[in-house]
């Protein structure tokens, strides 16, 4: 059952997914940052570049099993997807920049997870296991199940735009539906390891997963960027593709370890996001109720 949902469930419901965002995708979005591209390459640079670094200092500094470093980096090189978007909505952020990072983010992704997880097996584990990695293997199915879908995606919103308008939002619920039932299911059928991951690296985890926050709320000041892009990018940076991580750990590197891994990440990202996300936006609420008073003479 474990290698049927791994082998099989698992890349139909990234492809869907990554349908989904192709059918959503539209030109406004891009049209509409266009006096934004602080935010886009800024956001795009913390994503790729800047937290797979963090993460890796972080873990040499933390004495875990080698698998569990390799995971963890890993997971840190997966840029946050539709998941993201949603959040992103929920908390009032800029919507729009959210959903061009993920569609750059998803672009890029394919290419450069699979270098950093060749490179994290030679460091992390032993230059046999990175030889062993099959990297255009990778690329090649991460590119069928991400690319390949967004490409099929705007295709079908030329075609048929009023369809995709109407339907969109109902396909990206859904996949995102299914995908949850898979994780659960994933979950049924290996929850020993699953504790056992989370009882060892647990803690591990909620230490990057709040680092990633972090760096995109910071290094979004830093660009000088408003309050509501801080909170934005510290979702983007914060929220990570646990799915298309698994990709890779279930289906190239066939490790339960790690995919419960990535699972585990999945799960425990959600805490501190979602505090730091109501939170802040509690805040920015109260300051513009402020505004408001102090603009009418109150």
């Amino acid at each position: 059952m474990a290698h049927f949902i791994t082998q099989i469930l698992l890349p139909i419901s990234l492809a869907f997914i990554m349908l989904g965002i192709g059918l959503s995708i539209k030109l406004s979005d891009f049209f509409r940052l266009k006096h934004n591209k602080t935010a886009i390459a800024g956001g795009f640079f913390l994503q790729i570049v800047a937290l797979p670094v963090l993460a890796f200092l972080l873990i040499s500094l933390f004495d875990i099993k080698q698998e569990y470093a390799v995971a963890l980096l890993l997971v840190a090189a997966c840029p946050g997807g539709v998941t993201s978007n949603a959040i992103t909505f929920i908390f009032s952020g800029a919507v729009a920049l959210s959903v061009v990072l993920t569609l750059l983010s998803s672009i890029v992704s394919p290419f450069s997870i699979p270098l950093i997880a060749q490179w994290s097996l030679g460091h992390f584990i032993s230059d046999t296991a990175r030889h062993e990695f099959s990297l255009m293997g990778a690329v090649v199915k991460l590119f069928a199940l991400s690319i390949v879908p967004i490409l099929i995606g705007q295709f079908a919103r030329r075609a048929v735009p009023a369809w995709c308008d109407r339907n969109s939002d109902r396909f990206r619920k859904f996949s995102g539906w299914w995908f949850l039932l898979l994780l659960l299911a994933m979950t049924a059928t290996n929850h020993t390891l699953l504790f056992k991951v989370v009882s060892d690296i647990g803690w591990v985890v909620i230490v990057i997963a709040v680092a990633a926050i972090a760096l995109g709320f910071f290094g979004a000041g830093l660009m000088g960027l408003s309050s509501v892009y801080r909170l934005t990018l510290a979702i983007e940076v914060g929220i990570q593709n646990a799915g298309i991580g698994m990709i890779i750990t279930g289906t190239v590197l066939h490790d339960q370890t790690m995919t419960m891994i990535l699972i585990a990440y999945g799960i425990l990202m959600q805490i501190p996001i979602f505090i730091f996300a109501f939170l802040y936006s509690r805040h920015l609420n109260q300051l513009g109720s402020s505004s408001l008073a102090n603009s009418a003479g109150v």
